[in-house]
């Protein structure tokens, strides 16, 4: 099974040429700006989305993502969402090979982002304790603690900080039949990763500077 993977396409989506592969997965931050424009926005992301020739394509959400993550407004915009399985604490299996999608990240400018958690919470352990033992391929917003997580401290510019969620890390370790943890939010981590028989992937279409990487994907056969 090929998977194309892309996070963080920011309304650029229509400026990627994907390769061929079975599955289509886009890790969020797929919208932006006002959200009295996102409606616009999404129906015309999923008319991409339709022109893609992917059996397959699973979508989640992520913190730009209004429009999906303020109740008033998901449930009606939600069915638009039509040319793809859209995943929030939700699995789907296909040919075998299970799958389980989340937006959430920890606390990342919460006044003006969506799907954010409290670091640390219960309640964040209880969102992650939702994810199956059976989990083999999982698909998040954003990374767990220490691994492609590292972007600019907002309170010291020159210095890198660790803002992956510790509570989802520690979930992983118990998913033992775990082979592919993709995400991104984290522009300036994008890249792959090893550990324990986990491929992990940053897969951020765009860098820190909001322009397109070469290439915007990551493929990766299971």
């Amino acid at each position: 099974m090929r998977l194309v993977i892309v996070s963080d396409t920011h309304q650029q989506h229509r400026k990627i040429r994907l390769p061929d592969g079975d599955v289509l997965i886009h890790c969020g931050d797929f919208l932006g700006g006002p959200l009295d424009h996102q409606g616009l926005q999404l129906i015309e992301f999923n008319d991409w989305l339709n022109e893609q020739p992917f059996e397959h394509k699973i979508v989640i959400a992520g913190n730009h993502d209004h429009l999906l993550g303020l109740p008033d407004h998901a449930e009606e915009w939600r069915p638009y969402l039509a040319d793809c399985t859209y995943l929030q604490d939700e699995g789907v299996e296909i040919d075998g090979v299970t799958f389980w999608g989340s937006p959430w990240t920890p606390d990342f400018f919460p006044e003006h982002w969506v799907f954010n958690q409290t670091r640390g919470s219960e309640a964040t352990r209880k969102r992650w304790d939702l994810i199956p033992l059976a989990t083999n391929v999982l698909i998040t917003h954003g990374p767990p603690h220490g691994i492609r997580d590292m972007c600019r401290d907002i309170h010291d510019k020159r210095r890198m900080t660790s803002v992956g969620c510790g509570a989802l890390r520690k979930r992983i370790r118990e998913l033992k039949h775990l082979k592919l943890h993709a995400f991104g939010h984290i522009h300036e981590g994008r890249g792959t990763h090893e550990e324990d028989g986990v491929r992990f992937v940053n897969a951020a279409s765009l860098d820190g500077r909001y322009s397109l990487c070469d290439p915007p994907y990551t493929v990766i056969d299971l």
